[in-house]
């Protein structure tokens, strides 16, 4: 689908880059990791790519400033196609994706291989003049929902839901899907211990940041409970709500226990 697509990924998280770059060359892509947006704005210069596909919250240099540096270049590389891929997809999120130059935004976790792949191919095409677009209009497309609000029954949503998993096992092989898990406890476990950090005193940059995370780490391999908490955690921090946040936060660090036994427990039968 993807044959001979030469790919730059922007991101900063270990199980995303290894989840997008497994299913990208699944897909027949071949793929160059910036592990920053720094690192990327490096890459560049020495590498020729047909898209360009970045995370939002990164290091050094944010997702958001890499877009517009690319952007306002003036060269060929300006003009290629550069998709976000994030967990930030509210409406605010997506116009200043848009602003800052991003064709369009694909929302993590990914969960389809063959969406991934449809979705990208949309952006393969020739972008429009700027003077093309309408007024007003922020020019990028988006694939995803908003980020929800805790679920209305927590209980009746699996700890991890065995279709997402097991598609993903089956796309990736069981030696990448092995190194997966290690990653995604790894990943979910640092996360748990500056989320205990970060509740007392209650620090909601930090908590907003870890949140944002474990939205795409958890998703990625059907932790819908972690995902659906994290997500509410992230609004209520990205609102600076401290009442919310503190509310919300034991039901994601429970929520993050429950997915690591489970993941432990998945080993350990194999």
């Amino acid at each position: 689908m993807l044959d001979g697509l030469r790919v730059l990924l922007a991101e900063d998280n270990p199980t995303n880059q290894m989840v997008a770059t497994q299913m990208l060359e699944s897909l027949g892509a071949s793929v160059t990791i910036a592990n920053d947006g720094a690192e990327a704005l490096e890459i560049v210069e020495t590498g020729d790519f047909d898209l360009i596909l970045v995370d939002i919250e990164m290091p050094r240099v944010s997702g958001i400033e890499l877009l517009r540096r690319l952007r306002a270049r003036g060269d060929s590389l300006a003009e290629k196609p550069m998709v976000a891929l994030t967990a930030y997809v509210m409406r605010e999120h997506r116009a200043a994706i848009a602003a800052a130059g991003a064709d369009g935004v694909i929302a993590k976790p990914i969960l389809s291989i063959e969406q991934f792949g449809s979705e990208i191919r949309r952006y393969m095409h020739k972008r429009p003049a700027p003077s093309a677009k309408p007024p007003g209009h922020p020019g990028a497309s988006v694939h995803g929902t908003d980020a929800a609000g805790p679920n209305a029954d927590a209980l009746a949503v699996p700890v991890i839901d065995r279709g997402i998993y097991d598609t993903l096992a089956e796309t990736i092989g069981p030696t990448a899907m092995d190194e997966l898990l290690e990653k995604v406890v790894s990943d979910t476990q640092n996360a748990l211990d500056r989320l205990i950090h970060a509740e007392d005193p209650l620090d909601l940059d930090e908590i907003r940041a870890v949140s944002h995370i474990l939205i795409s780490v958890a998703g990625a391999i059907g932790g819908q409970r972690v995902q659906d908490a994290a997500k509410a955690v992230n609004a209520a921090a990205q609102q600076a709500d401290n009442a919310a946040t503190a509310e919300h936060l034991p039901r994601l660090t429970g929520n993050i226990r429950d997915m690591l036994a489970q993941i432990s427990e998945q080993a350990s039968a194999r």
